[in-house]
């Protein structure tokens, strides 16, 4: 009985600190509002580049555990007028 109203009351504070404490904010000056919007464009490209990355990722952790199953291909005998 105990945990469960623990539980209730963080699920409180938790969903006051994501939706704000408070309804009305102070507005921003407008050099900052560009500020905030040009760092939300920045967030945006750097979680698309993580995303490729991690595509990336798994397409190369797909790649070399599908060579695992391969024989390792044997190398030509060495040519003893080149060596």
């Amino acid at each position: 009985m105990f945990s469960v109203l623990i539980f209730i009351i963080v699920l409180a504070i938790v969903g006051r600190w994501v939706h704000g404490w408070s309804t009305a904010g102070p507005a921003l000056a407008p050099h900052y509002e560009a500020e905030i919007a040009r760092l939300r464009g920045e967030v945006d490209e750097l979680s698309a580049q993580v995303v490729r990355l991690s595509d990336e990722q798994q397409f190369m952790m797909r790649l070399l555990t599908s060579g695992e199953n391969r024989a390792d291909p044997e190398l030509p005998p060495a040519n003893e007028e080149t060596a």
